[in-house]
């Protein structure tokens, strides 16, 4: 370097200097102007005739930059789509479009970009060519290339244009769970039932919403033969120990008898959330159930004979399966955002292409929808799906008469009995021994009783914080409905004979008749009739009389029991009883032995003075 000219030196280190300022200059300029890039509606499918039209959104600035298009070679399975559009495309790209100028491209009113493309065009191919293809928007730097923002997207593609011509059909499930805020939940349901699209519909369990207006709610969904509805399990149930004296209450087949109090008595088929066991399997018979959604894991081993886009027939059981993809349902969850609903096409139409010739294939998938908001989503996803030629939108009831594949039930992968349970809490048992009392006494259709049943159900649910909810929920109103149970009249009775009757009056306000039993119970009164009286009772009082003999004068207390037909206590109330007569048998008796004992001391005090004059006399 001393051997250098001095100019030479200062250059060779200045250069390097201002080449590294000005790539970090550029640095900080690309990372300016970088930005969120997402889809502001939903492509659709693509044909070679029309323009691909992509609506979008960018946060980045549009000075200096340009958006382009990328067709990447076509997929040729599900998972192959899932990991492409999460980790992006493999190979060479197929096509690219033309860059655009973003300050050229036509802005909508809420600032979205709109960019055509005959991209689709440029490939070359025939028929075969069908099929969903990654397409890559880019956002890039004009100056440099570099990519700002990107976003990779499915659309499925057709040459010709031309319809499907066996489309794959699809079978949703819509699970709702509303609250009662009726003008918004009835308009979203006037909506649903004004849909062309066919859906299947189960309305279930919702704390805070009676069973009386969940049914009313069904009944505003129509018509049955596009809008079915289906019954499931009111509540996942949970695999609680000692479920024995509650199964009427709250075991599986009380949570499908729920379920069609609210959805309608008419419905042979049943959609399971969860992967049920053999035993519920096997209860589906006497419920009279001709078809079953289960998880798609159900059908899981079976992949490699039968898809699970099959319906599936158990002879023996006379039921027919219908698996729910889970992938599927997750994805419809969130097709109401337009990159969700292009993730869903995509899927459904690679389902499609995987077999285009293939009849009898259907597409199940199930969703669960807490508000009005997400019906409204849903109902135009639908509507969209069913204006889709890939696509033939069926109910339940449609899906399972498609031809299916005969199974056996050891075929099936069936959730095990849990080797250990989950021990209810105090608080759930004892409002269970209430409610079970409740309902034993129950005289009526026990309608009266559904909402308790209802929280019963979702407090020995699989989801802690609901039980630990509707828990406090059901102690609460079963207390108040027991409190609606009384012993009226006075608490202190006067008894002036050793033998008579003591009359008990009850009250009840419940909103159903009752069947109870009344018993007295004292140790110093007999009860010749015996101690326990029945009582059928509707709103108002009703009064009954125990004939007693008493077995002693005095003031003492008697204890009067109220319990169900199943023992369960439903009240006790403490009366006082005085006692001022006593029976001519008792004074005879008293009598007599009041003149043995006088008796008895008369001669022992005679006894008693001889010897002591013996013994003082002289000899």
């Amino acid at each position: 370097m001393s051997h250098l000219p001095r100019s030479v030196a200062v250059a060779l280190v200045l250069v390097p200097l201002v080449l590294m300022l000005s790539m970090s200059g550029r640095d900080t300029q690309l990372a300016s102007s970088r930005g969120r890039l997402t889809l502001a509606r939903a492509v659709g499918v693509a044909t070679k005739s029309q323009a691909l039209t992509v609506d979008f959104r960018w946060s980045g600035t549009s000075r200096g930059t340009e958006a382009f298009l990328v067709v990447y070679p076509s997929t040729s399975s599900r998972s192959q789509l899932r990991q492409t559009l999460r980790l992006g495309p493999g190979g060479s790209p197929l096509a690219l479009s033309r860059p655009v100028p973003l300050i050229a491209l036509k802005k909508g009113s809420s600032g979205d970009y709109h960019l055509d493309s005959q991209i689709f065009s440029e490939i070359s191919c025939g028929v075969d060519c069908a099929g969903v293809y990654p397409v890559e928007l880019r956002i890039a730097s004009a100056q440099t290339g570099a990519t700002l923002g990107q976003l990779i997207m499915g659309v499925p593609f057709f040459p010709s244009g031309q319809a499907a011509t066996i489309p794959l059909g699809v079978a949703p499930v819509l699970h709702l769970e509303l609250a009662p805020s009726s003008k918004r939940v009835n308009a979203a349901l006037a909506r649903l039932s004004s849909s062309p699209t066919a859906v299947t519909i189960s309305l279930g369990g919702s704390l805070g919403t009676s069973i009386v207006d969940q049914a009313r709610f069904a009944s505003l969904i129509g018509p049955p033969n596009l809008h079915q509805r289906i019954i499931s399990p009111y509540a996942p149930p949970l695999s609680a120990c000692g479920l024995g004296n509650f199964a009427s209450l709250i075991g599986f087949s009380a949570r499908l008898n729920l379920s069609r109090q609210i959805n309608g008595a008419g419905s042979n088929a049943v959609a399971f959330s969860q992967v049920p066991g053999r035993s519920e399997l096997s209860a589906l018979h006497g419920q009279k159930i001709m078809t079953a959604v289960v998880p798609d894991g159900v059908l899981g081993q079976l992949a490699s004979v039968l898809s699970v886009s099959d319906p599936a027939y158990i002879r023996i059981a006379g039921l027919t399966l219908l698996g729910s993809s889970r992938q599927l349902s997750s994805e419809f969850a969130n097709a109401t955002a337009p990159a969700g609903y292009q993730r869903l096409l995509a899927d459904l139409a690679q389902f499609y292409f995987q077999a285009p010739a293939q009849s009898g294939r259907v597409a199940t998938m199930q969703v669960n929808i807490t508000s009005p908001q997400e019906i409204d989503g849903l109902v135009t996803v639908l509507d969209r799906l069913h204006s889709t030629p890939l696509f033939r939108i069926l109910t339940v009831d449609q899906a399972a008469r498609l031809p299916s594949s005969q199974i056996s039930q050891s075929d099936l992968s069936l959730a095990s009995a849990p080797r250990h349970c989950t021990p209810m809490t105090r608080a759930l048992r004892s409002s269970l021994d209430g409610l079970s009392g409740l309902a034993s006494a129950d005289r009526g259709s026990r309608t009266g009783l559904n909402d308790l049943v209802g929280l019963a159900q979702l407090a020995s649910s699989t989801e802690p914080a609901i039980s630990r909810q509707a828990t406090a929920l059901l102690g609460d109103q079963e207390h108040k409905l027991l409190a609606q149970v009384q012993i009226v009249g006075s608490r202190t009775i006067t008894l002036t004979s050793h033998s008579v009757s003591i009359p008990l009056t009850l009250s009840s306000t419940l909103p159903f008749p009752i069947g109870v039993r009344m018993s007295i119970h004292s140790s110093e009164i007999a009860f010749p009739k015996g101690a326990t009286r029945s009582v059928e009772l509707r709103r108002g009082t009703a009064t009954v009389s125990l004939p007693v003999v008493v077995k002693a004068l005095g003031t003492f207390a008697a204890v009067v029991v109220v319990a169900a037909p199943n023992g369960r206590v439903l009240l006790t109330t403490t009366l006082t009883v005085h006692s001022t007569g006593f029976s001519t048998v008792g004074i005879v008796l008293t009598i007599g032995a009041a003149l043995v004992l006088i008796t008895w001391w008369v001669r022992s005090a005679r006894r008693h003075r001889k010897k002591t004059g013996d013994t003082c006399s002289p000899e």
